[in-house]
């Protein structure tokens, strides 16, 4: 219908299909990855972080996060890596994943209430521009407080079955055990756990976003997904099944809900939020799973089922190729100095 034609034509959104002109972007991107990670050895998304250096000369910097570690240590480790990315003389941008979306707005909040020379790293001439956050855990997950009442419930039937055994075991027996256990709950890595999965919960998330503090101008990108019995890798059935019974919605993708996983927050109000709301582009919801950056990383989970699916062979440029060139599109990632 040339009507049609000519109406979509004379449309101005239509402009944003056309690609971006062909060249090499000032831009470097600092990547954190989500709860279970390998850090600076991780290889999620290599195939498009290599195809994204390839034909826009974007450098990629994996920070060294560790798996289930606090929001702390893991903005210290992107601190490093983006120290490293300034030493480039380019601005970058986060990319968070999951739980590494904690962990970087936790990296920007700490950078402005730091020292001057802390401030320079995101306001300085190779300073943020940009941010992506991919299947965002910043606002805590429902596994969390779900989780929480689980084992506030299994304490309590442990210890009714214990009470009943006192009358069969020796005082020494008990006290081996007991000391055992403490000795558990108190190791470190027990206890660098807890700090690494405490910010799914409402109260860490809560005193989080009360503190934070973000830059006004930087504008966020996201990706949100909702999964499809066809999209769902097989070892996240029972995951997802159990997020849509705790939570009465199945508009999630195995971990975070789309009214979560937004660029602000959503269960505190204050004027950071207001910020964050007002530079969050958001993004049409995709129908995806939560391990949609993954392939090679869960290749020993995978299933025949999921083979045959290829729920792992979806398209793994648009986690990072719109972002940068929505931003360049508008100015905010430059093209780089041929010359230089």
């Amino acid at each position: 219908d040339k009507k049609e034609l000519e109406y979509i034509k004379n449309d101005p959104l239509v402009r944003m299909l056309i690609g971006n002109d062909p060249g090499h972007y000032n831009f470097t991107i600092i990547t954190a990855m989500g709860v279970i990670t390998e850090g600076k050895q991780g290889t999620e998304l290599h195939t498009a972080i290599a195809r994204l250096e390839k034909e826009r000369g974007v450098v990629t910097i994996r920070a060294d996060t560790g798996t289930a570690r606090s929001i702390d240590y893991n903005a210290n480790k992107i601190e490093e890596a983006v120290n490293a990315a300034v030493e480039l003389k380019r601005p970058y941008g986060l990319v968070g994943y999951s739980q590494g979306c904690a962990n970087e707005m936790n990296f920007e909040a700490m950078m402005i209430s730091g020292t001057p020379d802390q401030q320079k790293v995101i306001t300085g001439e190779y300073g943020l521009v940009c941010r992506q956050l991919l299947f965002s855990a910043a606002n805590g997950s429902m596994h969390g407080p779900a989780t929480e009442a689980k084992v506030h419930q299994l304490i309590t039937m442990i210890e009714e079955f214990l009470k009943y055994q006192q009358g069969y075991f020796s005082r020494a027996f008990i006290s081996t055990t007991i000391d055992v256990l403490n000795s558990g709950l108190d190791s470190s890595a027990f206890q660098k756990f807890l700090g690494g999965t405490k910010s799914f919960l409402p109260y860490a998330s809560r005193t989080f976003w009360r503190e934070a503090q973000h830059l006004p101008h930087i504008p966020t990108c996201v990706i949100r997904g909702v999964l499809e019995p066809h999209t769902t890798p097989e070892s996240l059935d029972m995951l997802s099944n159990q997020l849509t019974k705790q939570s009465g919605s199945a508009l999630h993708d195995s971990q975070v809900h789309v009214y979560d996983a937004v660029g602000h927050p959503i269960y505190f109000k204050n004027r950071n939020g207001r910020i964050l709301k007002s530079t969050d582009m958001g993004g049409a919801i995709q129908r995806t799973h939560h391990w949609s950056p993954l392939c090679e990383e869960v290749e020993y989970v995978s299933t025949d089922r999921d083979r045959e699916h290829r729920v792992f062979d979806c398209a793994k440029d648009r986690h990072i190729f719109p972002f940068c060139d929505v931003n360049a599109r508008f100015g905010i990632i430059k093209y780089a100095d041929v010359e230089n």
